[in-house]
């Protein structure tokens, strides 16, 4: 105890202290979660009977119908604080301790229990089991709705009449919630109280594969309170493995909430945050064949009614608002989170090229200024010419399928630094915007050199900055995206190169794969060290990237590192860590944010340390 009324206050003075603007990352929050409930993978309490997921103290996860309620199969009883479940309860003979029921378990004889259903850990059910009273359960009886029974212990004598529905013990019965009587603790099938039921209705199956680095997940979530009521104002935090957030937004007033998470195909988990009035739940969500998030979640037990710090009154809470006095915005996703991506073009489209994916490199970041209700207020980006090994001539364009018009502001620098374009400001029309804006002119003009060649020192070209502000917030769906439709125009040749999976053919297949299925784009993310000219990286003897060819084979399941892999130095590029473009990635973190985050992994090492030797001394 001593330990943490020391590590908190310093805490707080790292993440509030020198605050630049009034703004917060949001990105320590998951690391104060941790001192309360550390590792994510078997969350204590947590019941994660559906695979692939698992939650905070009292999460409960079941399999969906698609309407949002529990399947017959996989219908739940969970045992909450006051003994209230959800689902269909069944009460089976033989349970004793922590007993786990069917859905649809048989309440005579000798009776065993499996499945779904969590009964309390003192309910001592065992034996016969048989309820007194006006009990109306027969053998194979579907338990549902509220069952209000009064001291269930020990050998309790359970009658065999039933008549379908709800079974009333002790004379009354209603629907909804089943409430147990004194003995029964209250516990879930884990010790511990449900707080909420998850119904899971994530379709699966294995994406398309465009050569794409990255996964644009969709998500849809619906919050209802334990009388199925919508919760409007829920506040809802996604995260990676690394703690980088992926979304924000808040319940409208039909509990709803809907947005798409980008991240890495590399990212494997995610964590999904809900905080109402200031109490939040977890779950933890393995990605693997997810094709989207759907999921209702069903609270069982009563919300407060606190309220929180709300400044602009947006609905986010002034705590995880990143801009707590702006009600038009609460939330900044960068893409990448930490580092840029890199976006590598064959320039000879339609005819196939070589595959040394250095005919025009840029690297680049974006962030998004989003709202309450998910929706995109501005979109920033930042666009370095990395290398032009090829002779034709090409420029950077941005095509954004939107309905609105928008302010676009535009600056450009050398690569030492060295204004080349003053800032300046033009509005621009929806024709505009989904004709597409420039955002690097002609390569020839914007790079010193190739960086494409060995001898070459790598020399840093020309870096835009851009900000898009739309008239109205735009949706996911019209926006697209990250890398959204960034594309390369060809100058020499006038063809437009798009990445993979934007376009289609007439007989249905991409515009933008050649005969042998490859393609003239790629996004890879971080610094990358593409190969140098003519090697093709496709071959195993010419290219420094041996995973290659094996991530494609697998059709992008396995080696999904496989550009940070290089078996080969000799045959690529190297590319400067060290580019001015990559001052940017301050731009939005607090300063001395590496020296707070320094410090909170110590902090966070030493609190570790003595409370885990606070628990085996307990043990």
């Amino acid at each position: 105890m001593n330990v943490i009324k020391i590590v908190l206050p310093v805490l707080l003075v790292l993440i509030f202290g020198n605050c630049s603007g009034g703004k917060k990352n949001g990105l320590l929050l998951p690391f104060l979660a941790l001192l309360n409930n550390p590792g994510t993978s078997s969350a204590s309490g947590s019941t994660g009977s559906t695979a692939g997921n698992t939650g905070s103290s009292g999460v409960v996860f079941v399999s969906g119908d698609g309407s949002g309620n529990p399947s017959t199969s996989t219908s739940v009883s969970t045992t909450t604080g006051s003994g209230s479940t959800a689902g269909n309860s069944n009460s089976a003979g033989s349970s004793s301790g922590n007993a786990v029921s069917a859905g649809n378990s048989g309440n005579s004889g000798d009776s065993s229990s499996s499945g779904n259903s969590n009964t309390s850990g003192s309910s001592g059910s065992s034996g016969n089991s048989n309820s007194s009273g006006n009990s109306n359960s027969d053998g194979n009886s579907n338990v549902s709705g509220n069952v209000n029974s009064s001291n269930q212990s020990g050998n309790s004598d359970h009658s065999g009449n039933t008549a379908g529905g709800d079974s009333s013990s002790s004379g009354s019965s209603s629907s909804g919630n089943s409430n147990s009587g004194s003995n029964q603790n209250g516990n879930g099938g884990s010790g511990t109280p449900t707080s909420a039921v998850v119904v899971v209705d994530d379709p699966k199956g294995n994406p398309s594969f465009n050569f794409n680095t990255t996964q644009s997940i969709p998500m849809n979530l619906t919050i209802l309170d334990k009388g199925s009521k919508p919760v409007a104002g829920a506040s809802v935090l996604i995260y990676d493995e690394q703690n980088n957030l992926l979304f924000q937004g808040v319940a409208d007033s039909s509990g709803k909430l809907t947005g798409t998470l980008t991240a890495p195909t590399s990212v494997g988990s995610i964590t999904i945050d809900v905080t109402i009035g200031g109490q939040s739940i977890s779950q933890y969500v393995q990605l693997d064949k997810v094709l989207a998030i759907n999921r209702t979640i069903r609270y069982q037990i009563d919300l407060p009614d606190k309220k929180v710090a709300d400044s602009d009154g947006d609905g986010v809470a002034d705590d995880t608002d990143i801009y707590p006095n702006d009600k038009d915005r609460c939330t900044e996703l960068s893409y990448p989170n930490e580092g840029v991506y890199t976006l590598a073009f064959e320039d000879l489209y339609p005819s196939a090229g070589d595959a040394d994916l250095n005919d025009y490199v840029v690297q680049l970041k974006n962030q998004e200024d989003l709202n309450s209700a998910g929706k995109i207020v501005r979109l920033r980006g930042k666009y370095q010419h990395v290398a032009r090994g090829a002779g034709y001539r090409h420029k950077l364009m941005l095509k954004l399928p939107v309905r609105v018009g928008a302010t676009v502001t535009y600056r450009r620098e050398d690569g030492n630094g060295k204004e080349k374009v003053a800032k300046n400001s033009t509005k621009v029309t929806a024709d505009q915007l989904n004709a597409g804006i420039e955002l690097l002119p002609d390569s020839s003009s914007t790079l010193d050199g190739q960086n494409a060649n060995p001898g070459e020192v790598f020399k840093p070209g020309h870096v835009a900055t851009v900000e898009i502000v739309f008239d109205t917030p735009v949706s996911r769906a019209s926006l697209g995206s990250f890398p959204y439709d960034t594309f390369a125009h060809v100058i020499s040749t006038n063809k437009d190169i798009h990445f993979p999976g934007l376009y289609k053919n007439g007989d249905g297949s991409d515009s933008y794969l050649d005969s042998s299925g490859f393609p003239w784009a790629i996004l890879v993310p971080g610094n990358w060290k593409y190969p140098y000219e003519k090697q093709d990286i496709r071959n195993p003897s010419q290219t420094g990237y041996s995973e290659f060819s094996q991530w494609v084979a697998s059709k992008g399941g396995d080696h999904k590192l496989w550009y940070q892999h290089v078996s080969n130095e000799a045959k690529v590029f190297p590319v400067s860590d060290s580019s001015d473009f990559l001052g940017y990635l301050l731009l939005s973190v607090r300063k001395f944010a590496i020296l707070y985050a320094a410090g909170l992994l110590g902090i966070g090492g030493i609190a570790l340390y003595f409370l885990r030797k606070k628990q085996i001394r307990i043990a």
